[in-house]
């Protein structure tokens, strides 16, 4: 039988085990050595934070025409020589030929992959992989001095990335991704499915999307503990949604929402969905799904700053 309770403003929650757990302020200072930052093409538009998040992460990659956003966000040389990325991969058919000049001329590792089977998305996802997993291609990198830095290309990184991929030892790697969702629908649909491909092929990553009003990201099954202290949540945090992107799926309980439910049927097709339902748990709230769901919390940017 479903069930939904309506909860006080704050209530104190208890997990007992949980089999994931999400730290909310990790996704915006991961304190962790395998962390990127990467780019999409779409304006910057949470430029009072930007910069913060930018220090907070080691890796930092544009996704082609990322590099135009990166680049027309500064308005003068010296403070983009202050934030260089680490790499830029894609077929490269977005970027400005000027800020590709400039980039190369500031020794940015820039990869060209020209297949149209795969996205610059997941191009810049793989490549991000091997940066952190493969020494084989950390040194290709550092010691190559032919075209395209000794990567094939059409789809090298694809190739290295599935040469390795099963001999890796793989650890967390938090990757925050900017402007994936908004601008074209097609592309912010895209990035809905990456958060649910990479979940089932690379789950090490912690991939969460920050807008300029929310956090979104993958709650997978098995029950998921999510985390942050009474004042992030007093401060910075609103609304949020569980959203069944996925498909139909049942929502078998949660606690410290505003709503909690129990065997409660979602489904976007029947139009049962929560949404503009919120966190009461003073430090956390518990979900537990019977399939992955998207999950996406209002951020209120005034105060997020003070935490970063």
């Amino acid at each position: 039988m479903e069930i939904v309770i309506e909860n006080p403003e704050r209530i104190d929650v208890q997990v007992s085990s949980s089999r994931y757990s999400l730290d909310l302020v990790k996704f915006f200072k991961p304190q962790h050595s395998k962390s990127a930052l990467l780019i999409l093409n779409q304006k910057i538009t949470i430029p009072d934070i930007f910069r913060n998040l930018w220090k907070n992460y080691n890796v930092h990659v544009c996704a082609d025409g990322g590099a135009n956003r990166l680049y027309e966000y500064f308005e003068t040389d010296a403070e983009r020589c202050e934030f260089l990325p680490d790499y830029i991969v894609g077929d490269l058919d977005s970027i400005k030929k000027e800020i590709f000049d400039f980039y190369t001329a500031k020794k940015v590792i820039i990869i060209k992959q020209s297949s149209q089977y795969a996205t610059d998305f997941m191009k810049s996802k793989d490549l991000i992989s091997l940066h952190f997993h493969s020494s084989a291609f950390r040194e290709k990198i550092k010691t190559s001095t032919g075209d395209n830095h000794g990567i094939e290309q059409e789809e090298g990184i694809l190739q290295l990335y599935k040469s390795e991929r099963a001999s890796w030892e793989t650890d967390d790697i938090y990757l925050l991704a900017l402007n994936a969702i908004d601008g074209r629908f097609d592309q912010t649909v895209h990035s809905i499915t990456q958060l649910y491909t990479t979940a089932r092929t690379d789950s090490y990553f912690r991939l969460c999307y920050v807008t300029p009003t929310d956090l979104i990201f993958l709650v997978p099954n098995g029950g998921t503990t999510i985390t942050y202290s009474a004042a992030f949540r007093d401060d910075c945090i609103g609304n949020c949604g569980l959203l069944p992107l996925g498909g139909p799926t049942v929502i078998k309980r949660t606690e410290g929402l505003k709503w909690d439910v129990e065997n409660w049927p979602t489904s976007v097709v029947d139009g049962k969905v929560s949404s503009s339902n919120r966190f009461v748990g003073r430090t956390c709230c518990y979900i537990d799904v019977l399939d992955p769901i998207v999950v996406n919390v209002e951020l209120l940017f005034e105060h997020l700053r003070d935490y970063l």
